[in-house]
């Protein structure tokens, strides 16, 4: 048997947001084995809203109408930002590398980025199809 690649069968495997989302997620996982005992609470809550955001930009892409899309989007837009809050203060408290720290809230930068053009679309497509019936 061979390791072909599986059909893309989702609509969140298609989406560049939740392939940096999920690759952000794999350096909080790694960044967070590594913080010192002491800080669980920050731990948790850093791999909590990391992978918020990836789970968040997966339903919101496999929703159907443009508003529940909007919605998930806009979720996974504050998680993202509340991993990057989090950094933040792994990065205040010096609990691990600069560089990876500034690696990882890049990353966030980038979701951050990716996920508002999402919600403008969706927003957008919501308001088009307002307006084709009628309402």
């Amino acid at each position: 048997m061979t390791d072909q690649p599986l059909p893309t069968r989702f609509a969140h495997q298609r989406l560049d947001a939740y392939r940096v989302a999920f690759e952000l997620f794999r350096g909080v996982e790694d960044l967070a084995r590594d913080l010192p005992r002491g800080y669980a609470d920050l731990k948790d809550q850093l791999r909590r809203a990391a992978s918020a955001t990836v789970r968040n930009l997966a339903e919101g892409a496999n929703r159907v109408h443009p508003k529940d899309k909007a919605a998930r989007f806009t979720v996974a837009r504050g998680e993202v930002g509340e991993t990057d809050a989090a950094l933040e203060m792994v990065a205040a408290l010096k609990l691990a590398d600069p560089a990876g720290i500034r690696q990882l809230r890049t990353l966030a930068d980038r979701v951050a980025a990716m996920t508002w053009g999402l919600i403008r679309r969706e927003r957008s497509r919501g308001c088009q199809r307002t307006s084709e019936s009628g309402h």
